[in-house]
């Protein structure tokens, strides 16, 4: 971003993402922004490691062993943008991500989800000289805020007619996330009634986790400005069968311009880089289940139909967890069907890469397609303990990210949800409406 572009705002937000995907931050003047460059702005321990509905995190990390000081909040200049005019309107108010670092040294804190996500992008181009070109599917629902009707007429999937319909609102929230830099690419009517698909354009590096990190918040806002929700609880109708999913496609590319997935004399097959790859997927698809599928009510998709079952793995077929995609051109990508419309998209990325990884540097065997291999886990509580045991995942995360992520989730959640083990079934769903719906 040039230093002139400082100049077209009057105010600028500084944010972070905290593990549930939830902007956090405050707002400067522009007159402010240089000093916040070289200095930082000061922002307390543990930003990015709240509960949905607080307290503060009791974890010491960020507490007394900290002797309870502030992080330093630095703006990354390059992501600076602008903010919502639906939110701001005429006002000249831009928005720029931030790093959180240590103010001792002003060393990066990686333990934070975007900066542990770089981290891992870094460490895949040191040691196999590869960069990233991914893209999530965001599905999500729209409800009429006054009268809870879902908008659209039925369940009819791909109907352009609901689109058309209420274009001012599908259509506009499209222009309003241009706007801001979020590069949606295509809008898509999906089975459920009131369930649209966003999808993104393919980008490198973090860049896709930041437009969903953005488009998350921007959505609601927008879509709240019209008289509607936008809801991203996975599962909102236990009647329906129909979940919000935000499947997560990703490719590995050389500096010559190669595609590592693919078998250079089989184009249609995957290489033996590529396979590997895929294999740490698997090897690791328990331990991913907790990064991708975060809250409680995320398990009504997983394990349910057209939801992934197993750690397994197939070329176009929508039925197994992992979906090979091969297009022409040769190109081909891994679709990870596991993170839901709850998902920290940073914490997917960085576990897909960091699964790879594995794979790729202990030369791990790919099963056979359809091979259910191992079933993915049935509860968060099932989920976060297979996390705390996968001890090579989590060295590639970072183990203090994976600490406080575990902390984290049982602290609020986990124990939140174990007073009720004694409800029904049909209760407990309308506890987890209660808990998690002003929060996606």
């Amino acid at each position: 971003m040039a230093a002139a572009d400082m100049n077209l705002y009057d105010y600028i937000q500084l944010k972070v993402y905290d593990i549930h995907s939830y902007k956090r931050g405050r707002i400067i003047t522009q007159s402010q922004l240089p000093s916040a460059l070289k200095n930082g702005i000061g922002m307390r321990h543990g930003i990015c490691f709240e509960g949905l509905h607080g307290p503060g995190n009791p974890h010491p990390s960020f507490n007394s062993d900290v002797k309870y000081t502030n992080m330093r909040m630095v703006p990354i200049l390059s992501t600076l943008r602008p903010c919502q005019k639906s939110v701001f309107g005429n006002r000249k108010v831009g928005s720029v991500i931030c790093e959180l670092r240590f103010p001792e040294d002003m060393s990066v804190d990686t333990s934070s989800p975007r900066e542990a996500t770089q981290a891992v992008l870094e460490l895949l181009q040191k040691e196999f000289g590869l960069h990233i070109k991914s893209s999530f599917e965001i599905e999500f629902r729209i409800r009429d805020a006054k009268t809870q009707k879902l908008l659209g007429d039925r369940s009819q999937w791909a109907s352009l007619a609901s689109v058309e319909k209420h274009q001012d609102v599908i259509i506009g929230l499209f222009d309003e996330m241009r706007d801001m830099g979020v590069k949606v690419d295509t809008i898509l009517y999906e089975r459920g009634i009131g369930q649209f698909e966003y999808t993104l354009e393919v980008t490198e590096g973090i860049e896709a986790a930041d437009m969903v990190a953005e488009f998350r918040t921007a959505s609601h806002l927008f879509l709240g400005s019209k008289g509607y929700d936008a809801e991203f609880l996975t599962c909102k109708d236990t009647t329906s069968n129909v979940h919000n999913g935000h499947h997560y496609n990703i490719s590995l590319w050389n500096s010559n311009g190669a595609n590592a997935l693919i078998n250079p004399d089989k184009p249609a097959e995957l290489s033996e880089f590529g396979r590997h790859w895929l294999a740490g997927l698997i090897e690791h698809a328990p331990a991913l289940t907790a990064l991708s599928s975060p809250t409680v009510n995320c398990y009504r998709r997983i394990n349910s139909e057209w939801a992934p079952n197993f750690a397994n793995w197939v070329a176009e077929n929508r039925a197994c967890t992992f979906r090979v995609k091969i297009e022409p051109g040769r190109n081909m990508y891994i679709e990870n069907r596991i993170p839901s419309s709850a998902c920290n998209p940073h914490l997917v990325l960085a576990g897909t890469v960091a699964a790879g990884i594995d794979g790729v540097r202990r030369k791990l065997p790919l099963p056979e397609p359809f091979v259910e291999t191992k079933r993915l886990p049935a509860t968060l509580e099932e989920t976060l303990n297979e996390l705390e045991a996968d001890t090579v995942l989590t060295e590639i995360l970072g183990p203090k990210l994976v600490e406080l992520y575990i902390f984290t989730k049982r602290s609020y959640e986990i124990k939140h949800f174990r007073s009720f083990d004694k409800i029904s079934d049909e209760d407990m769903f309308l506890k987890e409406k209660e808990y998690y719906h002003d929060s996606l």
